[in-house]
């Protein structure tokens, strides 16, 4: 039988040189200190990235197009069936809601089903990748634009429960509610309300009081619910209650178009703080760009563009970065923008949540600041009335 000794001959024996090179591993790298890992300057990544030519747009827009019918396939005799948008709606119409997935962004493929499809009701939109986007927002967007309800109530759950009650009594009094809550039910209560979530795993839904609220809202019946996401095991959100609530049926439609929108408040990209993280002295944000801010505008409603061009334009004439919200609204109401003070206070949440407006009380006057210079105001005005002209 073979013995191993001490002399240190056999190669076989683990010897305590052989710790060396751990030793040596575990040693921080003197080069390293000297490359900078810090991320990039807003500014600097945007000019970056506008540098990237886009590629293979004539395949992407006909793979866009094969998910929904076209004038030309009509006339080809093309059978409905076999285009996912059909499925999609039909699906809608048999209670179950909608999860697409795939690579790509996702947003224009989900606006252009909801406006041709989607016509016989309502359609509320939420943008699940905003950093600070909160369930409770939402809850409030639906109580405010279809029952003209100005409060949140309760806890997520408790106004979730609220909005089913409402849908599944028919012979509610609506006057009570009406005068208990001050809402207005200009339009009833529809029969079809689509709700469309771009991102539902964003990083600001991802807790499960928000998930829980979400099913708990798909599966009042009038309520169609649109989702789409991006994550990697992002499914991996809901147990089986959620799963059983939302009752989800998956389409995978990848588009390869980029993130812009998506990735212009991640906060990973624009360095820590996010958009409104670098305000100086002066009152100015460093990161708002007019790029990310008419990048913004281009998702928003034409109400709420011609309102921030109301509101610039005060600011540039008067050459100052704030303005009195009571100001606005007489300016915004003579235009016919907004007949209410909470009409106004919805078309500038948008704003607000993505930082661009900063909402100060000074007092008991509401201000409403933009935390960049004029020149940046005027060349930010300028391309708005370039591209209606």
């Amino acid at each position: 039988m073979e013995e191993y000794t001490d002399s240190g001959e056999d190669k076989n024996v683990y010897s305590d040189d052989d710790n060396d090179y751990f030793t040596v591993s575990t040693q921080n790298n003197r080069t390293s200190k000297n490359i900078d890992t810090s991320p990039l300057d807003p500014k600097r990544l945007a000019e970056e990235m506008s540098k990237i030519q886009p590629k293979h747009e004539k395949e992407k827009k006909k793979l866009f197009e094969s998910y929904y019918k076209t004038r030309e396939n009509e006339e080809n005799g093309d059978d409905n069936h076999c285009f996912k948008f059909n499925k999609i709606y039909t699906d809608l119409k048999f209670d179950y809601s909608v999860l697409v997935s795939g690579f790509g962004s996702k947003i224009q493929l989900i606006e252009t089903f909801v406006k041709e499809f989607c016509t016989d009701g309502p359609s509320l939109h939420f943008k699940g990748y905003l950093p600070n986007l909160s369930v409770r927002d939402l809850l409030y967007k639906i109580t405010f634009s279809l029952f003209g309800i100005d409060k949140k109530i309760g806890s997520p759950i408790a106004h979730c429960n609220f909005i089913k009650s409402i849908f599944e009594s028919a012979s509610m009094d609506i006057n009570k509610i009406r005068q208990t809550f001050d809402g207005k039910f200009d339009y009833g209560i529809p029969d079809h309300v689509y709700v469309v979530i771009h991102n539902i795993d964003g990083y600001s839904l991802r807790n499960e009081t928000s998930q829980l609220t979400l099913a708990l809202l798909a599966t009042i019946p009038q309520v169609h619910m649109i989702a789409t996401i991006d994550a990697i095991g992002a499914q991996l959100l809901w147990d089986n209650r959620m799963l059983s609530n939302f009752n989800w049926t998956t389409y995978s439609m990848p588009t390869y178009q980029p993130y812009d929108l998506e990735l212009s408040y991640d906060i990973n990209t624009k360095g820590s703080g996010g958009i409104g993280s670098s305000t100086s002295s002066s009152g100015t944000n460093k990161n708002l760009q007019p790029s990310t801010i008419l990048t913004v505008l281009k998702s928003l409603t034409e109400i709420s563009t011609d309102i921030f061009k109301e509101l610039l334009t005060y600011l540039i004439k008067k050459k100052k970065n704030k303005m009195e919200f009571k100001i606005l609204f007489d300016i915004c109401r003579d235009a016919f923008l907004v007949s209410s003070e909470s009409g106004l206070k919805t078309q500038l949440r948008e704003f607000i949540d993505h930082k661009i407006i900063i909402q100060k009380e000074i007092g008991d006057t509401t201000f409403l600041i933009i935390p960049i210079q004029t020149s940046v105001m005027e060349i930010i005005l300028s391309q708005l009335e370039n591209s209606i002209s």
